[in-house]
């Protein structure tokens, strides 16, 4: 089984090229280039002392702002140390006999549903179709192997590819299977058309996870949070988690950060710019099939004489990183991604990108 390494290592670098981890141009962790809410910030600068404060162990601020952004109910929601906890709770509480992935899929799915003894199959997603998820296809697997969970990111990492809500409602009638629904990267569409929270609210056979990590770039904070009207899992997951496990800067900053409405505009207008603008330099490049995205992150073949890690080596020395997808189940040496970054770093990765292919001594395949 491929090991999936979680974005690049800073200290690494920092102690490879004698890079500082602020000069690194980091296109291979998804995270969003503006930085946190300002606001949001700006609350944590002038509330430094409340290092000294319990938060509030019900969160119930916390938990009103998350009900207000996501337009579920309180009584719905799960906090979470990141979405990782969540998912490792949920996985743990169905406790599936067989469960199906998205192949390729973010790792932590797979390792953690191997954890619990489960029987794991995989929907092959096609580079030639562009990795799109064919509905009934994955209704007949489910239905076929008796499937007891079936995990999908939507949008997926690292494909970009992505179900609408009347497509997860399709599979939900149309199977008995549990879902459990990864929305790390939903932010970057519009979630009225692509968001199953509405679902999570009603149906208790589903989970979403929500992260902060990506869309609201506080990776730091590790707060997730999870939807679902399943009384049992709120009470397994919800009652099981210790007492303020949500730290007090993460409730102080997620209390402003899904409110900033100013923040999020800027942020979604941004990505979707610059990934237009990128995809559409890459499009002209013959050596290269690009592939679309609905996530904050656009996923590359190298359609001959390179591989990706031979890239990534000769953008290293430039402070560029990008990720070498070799390691992902059902890609190859020749698969790479990158995320937007601000306008100036994504100029700086087309010309990387553009003089490796245009040297006449760049390394070649043997």
């Amino acid at each position: 089984m491929k090991k999936d390494k979680h974005g690049v290592n800073l200290f690494d670098l920092q102690k490879k090229y004698n890079f500082s981890p602020e000069e690194v141009m980091d296109f291979s962790s998804n995270i969003n280039p503006l930085g946190p809410s300002p606001k949001a910030l700006s609350a944590l600068r002038e509330n430094v002392a409340m290092a000294s404060v319990y938060p509030d162990p019900e969160y119930v601020d916390l938990l009103g702002e998350i009900s207000r952004y996501a337009h579920v109910e309180s009584e719905h929601l799960i906090l979470g140390v990141g979405t990782t906890e969540l998912i490792q709770d949920y996985i743990a509480y169905v406790k599936p006999e067989r469960a199906l992935l998205n192949s390729p899929c973010y790792s932590e799915y797979e390792n953690e549903l191997r954890r619990n003894g489960a029987e794991i199959f995989h929907y092959n997603l096609d580079y030639k179709e562009n990795f799109a998820i064919n509905v009934e296809e994955v209704i007949q697997l489910i239905n076929e192997h008796d499937i007891g969970l079936y995990v999908l990111t939507n949008p997926n990492n690292p494909t970009g590819s992505i179900l609408r809500r009347v497509e997860v409602e399709r599979i939900l009638q149309q199977t008995n299977v549990q879902l459990l629904i990864d929305e790390t990267y939903v932010e970057f569409t519009d979630r009225s058309v692509y968001s199953s929270a509405p679902y999570a609210e009603k149906n208790p056979r589903m989970l979403v996870v929500r992260s902060t990590s990506k869309f609201f770039s506080t990776p730091g904070i590790r707060l997730g949070y999870g939807i679902t009207s399943d009384e049992g899992a709120l009470e397994s997951i919800g009652g099981g988690q210790s007492l303020w496990g949500i730290n007090i800067f993460a409730e102080l900053m997620g209390k402003i950060m899904f409110h900033d409405e100013e923040y999020k505009d800027r942020t979604f207008n941004h990505i979707q710019k610059e990934k237009d603008r990128m995809i559409s330099a890459l499009e002209s490049l013959d050596q290269l099939k690009v592939f679309p995205s609905f996530g904050n992150f656009v996923l590359v073949k190298i359609k001959e004489g390179h591989t990706a890690a031979e890239l990534r080596e000769f953008l290293l020395p430039r402070k560029i990183v990008i990720r070498d997808c070799s390691t992902f189940q059902n890609l190859d040496e020749r698969f790479f991604r990158f995320c937007i970054l601000t306008t100036e770093a994504n100029t700086l990765l087309l010309e990387g990108i553009r003089e490796f292919f245009s040297q006449e001594g760049a390394p070649a395949q043997n």
